[in-house]
């Protein structure tokens, strides 16, 4: 079989490389598509950079390929066009890639992964000229797509408020923190036996707030230890020296393959973010791995995606700041208290990516989560059942 037929989703995103940082959206991408395993789809990359006079596809294993499109292009749109008529569906990845593919919305095959909050990430990132753009994508696809994908309650909480007169059809798929395999869960017991370690895994977006991490290090140094882990990290090393931290926090990088280690060294992890609507209904994969591996969240603000709702345990920045320090019997039982909130994640992932893969196509599919279930909820307007 030749052509577009070969497919059966056509993913928009860049292809989850293994040599790409896992931090964000890549590990939400990589997430998703082993929900696919067994379904012949492509990757429809998108940049303004690639020449639409040599479009190829290329193979990346038995049933995975990927083609590098222009959006500007005749040729990259013929071929999507001539996608749209034989896949069972288009998942794409953020509304920032929406808006290469609004001319299909209305096929009833489009299933936009929303990912965040674009029009006021944009904002946030200075962008205040783009907000209007990505607001008029936003409503579309509210309105035309398939089903929309949050990744959590508080998201669709914040579209029920922010566009009442719209009825998006929509799940929610929370973050699933994506592991090597083989890897184990096991933690130390916590212990008072030595200074606890803080760590920080992440990237140095603008929301992220570096900066107040920096200090926290400098304020609390002489209580606990603080290690950084990005590929940013030479960034936040200059950014250390810049500010003269006479306690400046071990700053590195670290594979995944070797970041559960790291993990399961460490007692709290840091994640400073600001009480905003980008925040209020974010689920970050940096948090749920926290949680999973024990450390204690210290956070700015608890109103965190549905992580507040479902009762996690933290420690505010103000508090590790003066000293209030959990010992050890209290992290025992926030860690306890932390994994059934996990837990029940778990199994709203797994609920919802049945109900996506039953919508994507009748037909049978190899995925292995499809399988799972978890429990059902109820939700604003126009929720899919």
């Amino acid at each position: 079989m030749t052509g577009p037929a070969r497919f059966r989703i056509a993913v928009v995103a860049p292809f989850p490389h293994a040599h790409l940082p896992y931090e964000g959206w890549m590990t939400r991408i990589l997430s998703i598509d082993r929900l696919f395993d067994g379904i012949p789809r492509i990757y429809l990359h998108f940049s303004e950079d690639h020449d639409d006079s040599i479009r190829e596809e290329t193979w990346h294993d038995g049933e995975r390929a990927e083609a590098l499109l222009n959006p500007s292009g005749r040729r990259s749109t013929e071929f999507v066009s001539a996608l749209a008529e034989t896949v069972d569906a288009f998942y794409v990845h953020t509304l920032h890639l929406a808006e290469y593919v609004q001319p299909w919305l209305n096929t009833g095959k489009v299933f936009v992964d929303v990912h965040g909050l674009t029009p006021e990430e944009e904002v946030m990132l200075g962008n205040v000229h783009l907000r209007e753009r990505y607001e008029t994508i936003e409503r579309r696809v509210l309105q035309r797509a398939r089903c929309c994908i949050f990744v959590s309650e508080a998201m669709a909480d914040h579209y029920a408020g922010k566009y009442p007169s719209l009825e998006p059809e929509w799940l929610t798929i929370p973050v699933n923190a994506f592991l090597p395999p083989g890897v184990e869960i096991a933690r130390e017991p916590p212990t008072d036996d030595r200074r606890p370690v803080v760590l920080y895994s992440g990237g140095t977006q603008e929301w992220q707030n570096l900066d107040a991490m920096l200090e926290l290090a400098e304020s609390a140094g002489d209580e606990a230890e603080f290690r950084f882990l990005s590929h940013e990290h030479a960034l936040i090393r200059r950014r250390s020296e810049d500010l003269e931290l006479s306690h400046p926090p071990e700053v590195g990088h670290c594979d995944k393959a070797r970041l559960p280690d790291a993990y399961r060294g460490a007692d709290f992890g840091l994640i400073l973010r600001d009480d905003s609507p980008v925040n209020r209904v974010s689920c970050p994969t940096k948090l749920v791995e926290y949680l999973l591996f024990g450390q204690i969240p210290i956070v700015r603000s608890p109103r965190l995606g549905d992580f507040h709702r479902l009762g996690y345990a933290y420690v505010t920045e103000e508090e590790f700041k003066d000293g209030l320090i959990p010992d050890a019997a209290s992290r025992d039982w926030m860690i306890e208290r932390n994994l059934h909130v996990v837990e029940k994640l778990k199994a709203q992932f797994h609920a919802g990516a049945s109900k996506l893969l039953t919508l994507i196509s009748p037909r049978p599919i190899g995925g292995h989560d499809s399988e799972h279930s978890g429990p059902d909820r109820g939700g604003f307007q126009k929720n899919v059942v």
